[in-house]
């Protein structure tokens, strides 16, 4: 079924318009990287405006658009749930992680590292698990962007995914951290623009609320219209998926690379407060969208959608306005995506160049070569992580359970690390590994997942249990060694420049 109204060429050429553009932005920005740290942190000279910029571009994004519609048709005001999760992740980094900039990591190793007093087995180890954390994250996107790339032009889901990781790949390849950034700043407008837009009109084309009420009612979900829809979803599957999203971005490098790319301290937890402030008032457009898109696919049976929730947006934006706004809603998707992406794309090639390369290779890479070493790792993590997509389907479960089983681990060792005085670099190892390995047979092992998800309803909180409980028995049963903060980031440097 034909889905763009004919106008798959109209979509397509806007898209590569617009990707173009992105390109030339990123090549003006390329020419501020005199070397490796510019092209990696942006010279760790970003202002307040432009890290809201590029955290609110990113937080908007394939979950919190694409996934938060589709949970909007499924469960109505269910559909803000990520939304809320987001805004409470962002909470914790502004109140408790920002003062890291004054240490001048480059990666969230460094930092744990750091915590765990300059151990560099830490350094050594969670380079790896944060890098598959990171094409997690990349693949989610690149999904997101596939599947709606998918919908509009009608070209095969697989071949849609190329494409979106080659449209953003190519302006952060030339500009680097600098170049997503300011790229970022255009894109954040973009996208809050096409939503609101598409707001405004969805509601009347679904014949407004009495009739998505009713739409509801007759499907027997009048529990979707009422407080975070959580008659459907029941509480604890409301609190996971919260959960899930919240954990996971104080885990999350890419969101730690805006704090060491931050001017200083306090640009960087104000840009997180009010991110998080956009992010929980935008999370409810998705869901209205949902909600509309619902009301007009169950009056038409539009059974392409019905199978298919994560095609809501798409079928909005294609549907119910004309091309020339349907174009702007496809950048306004798209672009929910790949803002997200770029920044986990560089976040990712930062954590291989400096942790992993320096661990395999026992060097660390020479300054003048960073740039280029660092275009040739990001052609590497893209890659990967499209090879990752090949095995996701529907973002919201990708999330769930991917993302959900991969990343709380990490920050509950970090929170253990930064909190708990106590905490051994033994124990924080037992913590990443316990919960990683708890999140994989949850993955792996079909009716290990059942009896989990029968009670959780997805991995993120058991899994922080275990590794919780796993860091602080091993930490209390090995002997912790004081180091205090000016020895611990001594040898975090050493291990940078591959000194000790």
């Amino acid at each position: 079924m034909d889905f763009s109204g004919g106008h798959q060429t109209f979509f397509i050429i806007g898209f590569l318009i617009y990707i173009a553009f992105m390109v030339f932005i990123s090549y003006l920005s390329s020419r501020k990287n005199k070397d490796g740290e510019d092209y990696l942190l942006a010279g760790r000279k970003l202002p307040f405006i432009l890290l809201l910029a590029t955290i609110s571009a990113s937080l908007i994004g394939t979950g919190s658009s694409m996934g938060a519609t589709a949970n909007g048709f499924r469960n109505g005001w269910g559909g803000s749930v990520y939304g809320l999760g987001g805004a409470l992740g962002m909470l914790v980094l502004a109140l408790f992680f920002c003062s890291e900039r004054n240490y001048k990591f480059m990666t969230l190793s460094e930092e744990m590292q750091f915590r765990y007093g300059g151990n560099k087995t830490i350094r050594k180890a969670m380079g790896f698990f944060l890098f598959i954390a990171q094409i997690a994250w990349l693949g989610n996107h690149m999904n997101g962007g596939g599947t709606y790339l998918s919908f509009i032009t009608g070209v095969d889901p697989t071949m849609a995914r190329f494409i979106t990781m080659i449209g953003f790949g190519v302006y952060v390849y030339i500009g680097g951290y600098l170049g997503i950034v300011v790229t970022d700043a255009i894109q954040i407008f973009l996208l809050i623009g096409g939503f609101l837009i598409l707001l405004v009109n969805a509601v009347p084309a679904a014949g407004g609320w009495e009739a998505i009420n009713a739409a509801y009612a007759a499907a027997d979900k009048s529990w979707a219209l009422g407080f975070y829809g959580l008659g459907g979803t029941t509480l604890i599957a409301a609190i996971s998926l919260a959960y899930t999203v919240g954990i996971s971005q104080v885990g999350t490098p890419a969101f730690r690379s805006r704090v060491y790319s931050a001017i200083n301290d306090a640009a960087a937890k104000k840009a997180f407060l009010f991110s998080g402030i956009i992010l929980f008032l935008f999370s409810f457009i998705p869901a209205v969208i949902g909600m509309s898109a619902f009301t007009i696919v169950t009056q038409n049976g539009v059974d392409a959608v019905i199978a298919n929730p994560n095609y809501t947006f798409a079928f909005m934006a294609t549907q119910i306005m004309g091309p020339t706004f349907g174009l702007l809603f496809l950048i306004a998707g798209l672009t929910a995506t790949i803002s997200s992406a770029d920044s986990d794309a560089m976040a990712g090639v930062t954590i291989l160049l400096v942790d992993v390369y320096a661990t395999v290779t026992k060097k660390s890479v020479p300054k003048e070569k960073m740039i280029m070493f660092s275009r040739i790792t990001l052609v590497i993590t893209l890659f990967v992580a499209f090879l990752a997509t090949l095995f996701a389907q529907d973002i919201i479960s990708y999330i769930t359970n991917v993302v959900g089983s991969l990343i709380p681990s990490i920050a509950i060792m970090m929170i253990l690390g930064k909190f708990w005085k106590r905490a051994t670099w033994q124990g924080g190892m037992a913590c990443i590994c316990f919960g990683t390995l708890f999140g994989l047979l949850y993955l792996f092992v079909t009716p290990f997942r059942a009896a989990v998800a029968g009670v959780f309803t997805g991995p993120a909180i058991p899994v922080s249990i275990v590794a919780l409980v796993a860091g602080v028995v091993v930490s209390l049963a090995t002997k912790k060694i004081v180091v205090s903060e000016e020895e611990a980031l001594r040898m975090v440097i050493e291990s940078r420049e591959q000194k000790a």
